[in-house]
């Protein structure tokens, strides 16, 4: 039986098919990790960095998050990851830069791993009178205060007010503290508060979406030029 122009267009059609199925499953194997401090950013990490304003397309160039659940267990986190198959792929790890983040700075200085900072610039003052911050402060003052307010982000019984705790917020001081030591005030305990819901609210009030986002994209994509996925047939012979 004579091929026609039809069994040609559907053997390339499957030829394709099959290409990207290949080329995306090779994406996931050679992925670049995402290392996330905490459960708030891996819940808004990706949505994030997939907003057009990023562009990131986690499932096209191969992007997995992972949480190495607080800063303590940083050092773990890498150490485990030397131990695996994944020891040879970049990494970009994002941690607070407070003052137990830039404590951890030491254990991140190898070739692989790309530090980035979480906000890229200083935005509160420490009580030892250093600069820096942290994930909620990446976002504007107003798109956290009104997400504090959101859904339940504060407990049941909680009975105060956005504009009581905006008259005596202080930009320039760490916020978290300050939402805490309010929530205290009026009879609740400050582990009631939902930052994980708190920080969906963030990722969905902001507009636009912080720069550091932008950089962090832009950071990602650079390192996925450098190291390109690569075809699971590419290989050298050792001839």
């Amino acid at each position: 039986m004579a091929t026609t122009i039809e069994d040609i267009m559907y053997d390339e059609m499957i030829n394709e098919l099959h290409h990207e199925v290949v080329m995306k499953n090779a994406a996931l194997e050679q992925c670049i990790y995402i290392f996330v401090e905490g459960e708030s950013e891996e819940a808004t990490f990706q949505m994030l960095l997939e907003d057009q304003l990023c562009g990131l397309n986690f499932e096209k160039i191969g992007v997995v998050i992972a949480n190495y659940n607080g800063i303590g267990n940083l050092q773990h986190a890498v150490r485990l990851l030397r131990k695996t198959l994944s020891h040879d792929r970049p990494i970009v790890v994002t941690y607070d830069d407070d003052l137990e983040g830039k404590s951890k700075l030491k254990y991140l200085s190898e070739p692989l791993i790309t530090p980035f900072k979480i906000p890229q610039t200083p935005v509160v003052e420490f009580g030892n009178g250093s600069w820096g911050g942290s994930f909620e402060e990446v976002f504007s003052p107003d798109c956290f205060l009104r997400s504090c307010f959101e859904g339940e982000v504060l407990p049941g019984n909680f009975t105060g007010s956005p504009s009581d705790f905006s008259l005596n917020f202080d930009k320039a001081k760490p916020w978290i503290p300050q939402l805490a030591k309010y929530v205290s005030v009026t009879g609740c305990h400050p582990a009631s508060i939902n930052k994980v819901l708190l920080a969906e609210n963030m990722a969905h009030n902001c507009d636009p979406v912080p720069d550091a986002f932008i950089k962090l994209a832009e950071t990602v994509l650079d390192l996925r030029k450098q190291n390109p996925i690569k075809h699971p047939d590419d290989v050298e012979l050792p001839i």
